[in-house]
């Protein structure tokens, strides 16, 4: 009986373990759209922002045109005679700013008031020679 007992006891342990198996099928095809719907999504955003660099190119580069055609306007209006300036310029040009004031003079330029020579002290132009016994 104890033989029976033992066989029926391994039967039923070997499939209880087979039974809880699943299929992975399942799982690499939920990965597959997993990786579409990222792929989705990012393409989305690079061309949201293609979008957006492009439209903020254009302003510049229309921005730098409208310049480059009043400076061209002022130019031809100078080459004519006339000193006007034109009156449909985008920009405001900034206030002319003073010079600055000249610097400060260096202290130190008074020593060297003989074409560039240094003045030398008469009471200092032995010091060494004191010092070594010369």
């Amino acid at each position: 009986m104890k033989k029976q007992f033992l066989l029926i006891a391994g039967a039923a342990l070997i499939l209880a373990s087979c039974g809880g198996e699943e299929k992975k099928e399942d799982a690499g095809q939920t990965q597959a759209q997993i990786d579409s719907a990222v792929n989705a999504q990012v393409a989305e955003r690079e061309a949201e922002m293609a979008r957006k660099n492009d439209s903020t190119l254009k302003a510049v580069e229309a921005a730098k045109a409208a310049a480059d055609s009043a400076a061209a306007a002022a130019e031809a209006a100078a080459k004519k005679g006339g000193t006007k300036k034109s009156t449909k310029s985008t920009k405001s040009e900034p206030p002319v700013s003073p010079a600055p004031p000249p610097p400060p003079a260096n202290p130190k330029d008074s020593r060297f008031s003989n074409g560039g020579e240094k003045k030398a002290d008469e009471t200092n132009t032995n010091k060494k020679g004191d010092r070594f016994g010369k």
